[in-house]
């Protein structure tokens, strides 16, 4: 693991570049600082940037949260998400994913709009065949043991659960707070049914990201990521090297400890160790 002090030692070293979003371009509001000069630093030398975030957005909707908090479209390729999966999939239908006709929304109404166009009924719980978890209905709890009650008479159903998101922290406006990922944690140890989810790590989001380059940039990717769990492990499984960033979702365990031995010690608590670590995003 080789501490960095900015992507210009190694942009030489790759074709090309997966960004996570939260907490490495942003931390739910505006872009952190040295980020904008990193990006057209890699624009400059040629290296195409594919975002690739467990944001529970579409696509279109993920481009419109980056242009907000001040990355223009030029910066990137492509927007991968996992909500963006997760529709795709949900829009084959029920018939082809054997959920039924009838789903509940279980999230924040500012997401509801993740529903929109999906070939089904949307119901409260007694109705439904099925759930799709986008996160917290209300408020920014800490844990998801708060939501036990309400997951409960969904659980005595086994209904299943497709998580549209699987984080289980966010850090919005520097304060952390649960995610779906958490919901649905819980919600399979009380249903004892397996979640539906698309997004990191697992392979197939690095599979479309991956998809968005052509073939003389996939050769020698960097996964840049600021989660061990799902951006540093997804990349060890997709066979790709990783780039982790200690000021996102892990630095209050980094701020006592030389950065070496905070980022040593969470990889062997992981099983998984980054190739490179960086304070933040920089040029």
């Amino acid at each position: 693991m080789r501490q960095l002090s900015g992507v210009a030692e190694i942009a030489a070293d790759y074709d090309a570049f997966l960004v996570d979003a939260w907490g490495v371009l942003h931390d739910g509001g505006e872009v952190f600082a040295p980020v904008v000069a990193c990006l057209e630093g890699l624009a400059a030398a040629g290296k195409p940037v594919v975002v690739v975030s467990n944001a529970g957005r579409r696509e279109t909707a993920m481009q419109a949260e980056l242009a907000a908090s001040g990355i223009a479209e030029h910066l990137y390729r492509a927007a991968v998400t996992s909500g963006e999966l997760t529709w795709q999939a949900l829009a084959r239908g029920a018939a082809a994913n054997g959920l039924g006709e009838t789903g509940y929304y279980l999230g924040p109404e500012r997401s509801r709009v993740f529903c929109d166009g999906l070939p089904y009924r949307w119901g409260d719980a007694a109705a439904a065949d099925f759930i799709v978890n986008t996160g917290v209905p209300e408020g920014e709890p800490e844990s998801a043991e708060p939501l036990r009650p309400m997951l409960e008479p969904l659980a005595a159903r086994r209904l299943p659960m497709v998580c549209v998101n699987p984080d289980k922290i966010a850090i919005r406006h520097g304060r952390a707070s649960i995610s779906a990922g958490a919901i649905a944690v819980l919600y399979r140890e009380i249903a004892g049914v397996d979640v539906v989810q698309f997004g990191k790590p697992e392979a197939g989001i690095f599979a479309a990201a991956l998809a968005r380059l052509d073939a003389t940039e996939s050769g020698r990717v960097l996964m840049i990521g600021d989660s061990f769990e799902t951006d540093i492990a997804g990349a060890a499984r997709a066979g790709l090297d990783s780039l982790l960033i200690t000021d996102g979702i892990h630095r209050d365990a980094f701020d006592d400890a030389p950065a070496a031995a905070a980022v040593g010690a969470f990889a062997a608590r992981h099983g998984v160790a980054p190739t490179f670590h960086c304070d933040a995003l920089r040029w």
